[in-house]
């Protein structure tokens, strides 16, 4: 399987939210060209680290997939030139960083 991501925009509807017009799939260049019949499964847009069996992406990819994700992100954020999609693109990779734990100064 050879993933790649290819990004579906919606229209904007009034009773959507603008973020959910957005749409993330992955598909597999090894099948056909055309895209319903490469589909392989659409980019959740949370990953729980913890739960693999979440969605069919988890189910696919299992161990791989926060490192495809955020390779294929990184890739599709470097092609991509429409602006609206290079923010959900930069806010997808941003969930995906591991968060920084607060942690208190201890003085000597």
């Amino acid at each position: 399987m050879n993933p790649r991501l290819f990004v579906v925009k919606g229209k904007h509807k009034k009773d959507l939210p603008t973020r959910n017009t957005v749409r993330f799939a992955i598909i597999d260049q090894d099948k056909p060209r055309k895209y319903p019949e490469n589909f392989v499964c659409i980019l959740p847009q949370h990953m729980n680290a913890a739960n693999v069996d979440a969605s069919i992406f988890g189910k696919t990819f299992k161990d791989k997939r926060m490192d495809l994700a955020k390779r294929l992100l990184t890739d599709a954020l470097a092609t991509e030139e429409d602006p609206r999609i290079r923010k959900e693109i930069k806010d997808r990779l941003r969930q995906l960083s591991p968060k920084q734990t607060w942690q208190p100064r201890r003085f000597p």
